[in-house]
């Protein structure tokens, strides 16, 4: 099987302080339910996109209609902890707390919120030995995917509302000293979850748009990682405008990895946009274009010489990075 980049250890998910005025971290979740239900939590540290860079929630709920459902709060450093040995953060009353293969989350604003377990079915996982996607004169990124799948429970909070939930989850955490405009234009990103394979994937949006992509790619098969690379070969192509931000955006990528024993191929071909987000700082800065679309994909897998091909559909997100006047 492909040689994993590196060891994942959960010190890779605490905190990682800098004393950078642009130092951002965030842990991020999501989750498809059986029910209809989503949902994408964003628990920031220190905000990125914004000036004021403070501690903040975000829960994005999406009832089965897909109406997107927000509630946001911010805090004071005081009221706030994060642990340098292992996701355990507290932002007021609010949590993401890991003990074991286990995370245990509760996010409460503006009259929404999540209770939610995620037990990991996989395991965690980075793609270079410090979990640092750049590392150079323009600042350092780090990343690192610290639940690839997972099987989550619990209940959301709709008002006086409760909806109990069961379905499957996923788990990463960003970081940098200095804002991500100055590394990249923007990323892509998504992962596909079959019965039987679980794909992740992604790639930045280099300066030079000329410039080929190098996607990421993580696959595991059942319980087992079978690939996992930092750099494997990537290409995009069609174009269309998205038609209210008036941006070029690629509708099909093609992700293609292979080592010894495994070759995976991904195509993806964007089905729409459902939902786009344009957020602005305070004060200069950066600015970004979210873009959150459906994709149908087909992938093929060749394991010590037998091959396997699943398709689906799945999200993908793209986003765009650049500075303000």
């Amino acid at each position: 099987m492909q040689k994993i980049v590196s060891k994942y250890v959960d010190q890779d998910d605490a905190l990682h302080p800098f004393d950078t005025p642009d130092y951002y971290e965030w842990w991020y979740l999501d989750a498809v339910f059986e029910n209809g239900y989503s949902c994408a939590l964003s628990c920031f540290w220190r905000t990125s996109y914004q000036d004021s860079h403070i501690p903040l929630i975000i829960i994005d709920i999406y009832p089965p209609d897909g109406k997107r459902i927000r509630g946001a709060e911010g805090f004071d450093y005081k009221d706030c902890r994060a642990s340098l040995e292992k996701c355990d953060v507290v932002l007021g009353k609010n949590y993401i707390r890991q003990e074991e293969d286990i995370y245990k989350v509760s996010l409460h604003a503006e009259n929404i919120g999540v209770e939610l377990v995620y037990k990991s079915l996989l395991p965690g996982w980075k793609w270079t030995r410090d979990g640092l996607m750049k590392n150079n004169a323009d600042g350092i990124q780090g990343w690192i995917n610290a639940i690839p799948r997972a099987d989550v429970t619990g209940n959301l909070f709709l008002g006086n509302e409760i909806v109990p939930v069961k379905g499957q989850g996923y788990h990463d955490h960003n970081w940098g000293n200095v804002e991500m405009s100055h590394s990249f234009a923007g990323w892509g990103w998504g992962r596909m979850y079959d019965p039987k394979y679980t794909f992740v994937y992604g790639w930045f949006v280099p300066f030079d748009r000329d410039m080929p992509i190098l996607p990421s790619l993580y696959v595991a098969r059942e319980s087992e990682t079978i690939f996992a690379s930092p750099s494997v070969n990537g290409k995009l192509s069609g174009e269309v405008v998205h038609e209210e931000s008036g941006n070029p955006l690629p509708t099909d990528i093609l992700i293609q990895g292979k080592s010894a024993d495994v070759q995976v191929s991904c195509h993806l071909h964007i089905i729409s946009v459902i939902e786009h987000i344009k957020t602005g700082p305070d004060k200069g800065g950066f600015m970004t274009n979210y873009y959150r679309r459906l994709n149908k994909y087909e992938a093929s897998i060749v394991v010590d010489g037998e091959s396997d091909k699943v398709t689906g559909e799945a999200l993908n997100e793209y986003v765009m990075l650049g500075h303000q006047c």
